[in-house]
């Protein structure tokens, strides 16, 4: 028998393995789902949210567990099951995960085949959303604004909100109305501030950007009240970008 010297020589790293998770960088990247290492217990919860997407139960979960335990990644790969182009490369990377499920004790063989039904149907649009300094209004709407955006096929039905017309309007001032745009800029400049500063926090859907606009905006038009017909509540704008999507 030959005499093993060190570990090395019997243990190596996987390394499409990395401990840190993001959800937003690292959304349907197949070296973080191939990656992924199934345990008994992180395989079992996995089990327990296709069973509720199934069956169409248990609209809200509380996930906790220690830093570091796997949760972003356990996340990541079920983004992934119901999210991910359904294409021929993208079905041998899940294939390659449910073979490494249904290798996990009792409870493999029936996750692995809930991912498999699961990427039979039709994809889903996962919506991220991080915390913020803003209001939770504000974080649903740039997560929303943020998936679209993200899916090619998705960009047109994109709502129009006071965040995106406010936009639009300042962009229509620097094109066609110089003189109202340098009046403009010279208001948001009294206030401390500058053109690209307000409309970076107009994309991110800020209420205190829109604030600043919306109190300069009749200084500059006349008197004029900005008051477009868009729908900035949560609620309607995720009811009409569902009911487009089915």
């Amino acid at each position: 028998m030959n005499k093993v010297d060190s570990l090395k020589n019997i243990i190596s790293f996987n390394n499409n393995f990395k401990t840190a998770i993001n959800l937003y960088l690292s959304l349907n990247k197949p070296e973080k789902i191939l990656g992924y290492i199934p345990t008994k217990s992180s395989v079992s919860f996995m089990g327990e949210y296709l069973d509720n997407l199934l069956n169409n139960k248990e609209q809200a979960t509380l996930f906790v567990g220690p830093y570091g335990k796997g949760k972003s990644h356990l996340l990541l790969v079920l983004l992934a099951i119901i999210s991910m182009d359904r294409t021929p490369s993208n079905r041998k990377i899940i294939d390659a995960l449910i073979k490494k499920v249904k290798k996990v004790d009792e409870v493999g063989s029936n996750v692995a085949d809930s991912i498999d039904t699961i990427w039979n149907k039709k994809k889903y649009l996962p919506i991220l959303i991080s915390g913020s300094n803003g209001d939770l209004n504000q974080a649903f709407l740039y997560g929303l604004n943020e998936a679209l955006k993200r899916d090619e096929a998705l960009k047109n039905l994109a709502p129009d909100t006071y965040f995106s017309i406010a936009i639009e309007r300042i962009e229509e001032w620097k094109k066609k109305y110089k003189d109202t745009y340098s009046l403009f800029e010279k208001e948001i400049s009294n206030k401390g501030g500058s053109i690209k500063e307000l409309v970076t926090n107009l994309k991110l859907c800020s209420s205190e950007a829109l604030d600043i606009f919306k109190k300069a905006y009749p200084k500059v038009t006349a008197g004029s009240e900005f008051n477009p017909m868009a729908v900035s509540d949560v609620l309607p704008l995720y009811k009409g970008i569902c009911e487009k999507l089915v």
